[in-house]
C-alpha cells in the first residue's frame, strides 16, 4: 500500500506540472503576437535587409526585380559593378544602354534598349533570367555577351 500511495504521489505532482506547464505555454502563446508587434526588426524588414545582402537576389515578388547593383564576382560589386535602374543600364568597363521597354519574361525580363556603344546604334532585347539555385541573373543580348552576375544590393 505504501508503494501505491508514493506512485500515486509521484503522479499527482506530475499532473501539477503539466497544468502549470500548459498555462504558461497558453499565455506564451498569447503574448507572442504582441511581442511580434513590438519587435524593433519586423518580418518585412528582416527580408528586405536578406533581399538587400550581397549574393542574395531580389524577391521574386519585385515588379522590377532587376533593379540595382550587379557584378561578375563579389569583389567586382565596387570595382566593376553593373547598374541597373528601370531606364539605364550602365556597367563599368561593360554596356551602356537606354532601356525603353521592360516586358515580363518566363524566369525574368526582357528589355527593349539601345546601346550605343555598338555600331550603327540598333535597337537590342536584352534578355535577364534569374537562376534561383546559382543566386545569379543571367544577362544576354545582341550587344552583350552571355553574362552571370551577382547581387550587390540596392542603389546607394
Amino acid at each position: 500500500m505504501r508503494s501505491f500511495a508514493v506512485v500515486a504521489a509521484v503522479l499527482l505532482a506530475g499532473c501539477g506540472q503539466n497544468a502549470h506547464r500548459a498555462a504558461n505555454e497558453s499565455n506564451l502563446a498569447a503574448s507572442a503576437p504582441a511581442a511580434a508587434a513590438n519587435s524593433s526588426t519586423p518580418a518585412a524588414n528582416v527580408a528586405s535587409a536578406a533581399s538587400n545582402a550581397i549574393g542574395a537576389l531580389p524577391p521574386a515578388d519585385n515588379p522590377l526585380r532587376f533593379v540595382g547593383v550587379w557584378a561578375t564576382s563579389e569583389a567586382n560589386c565596387t570595382t566593376k559593378p553593373w547598374r541597373f535602374t528601370e531606364n539605364k543600364l550602365t556597367a563599368t568597363d561593360g554596356p551602356k544602354c537606354s532601356i525603353y521597354k521592360v516586358t515580363k519574361a518566363p524566369g525574368g525580363f526582357d528589355l527593349a534598349a539601345t546601346c550605343p556603344g555598338k555600331k550603327p546604334v540598333e535597337t537590342d532585347l536584352i534578355r535577364l533570367r534569374f537562376a534561383e539555385s546559382a543566386r545569379a541573373m543571367l544577362v544576354e543580348s545582341n550587344a552583350i555577351s552571355p553574362t552571370g552576375l551577382i547581387y550587390c544590393g540596392k542603389e546607394s
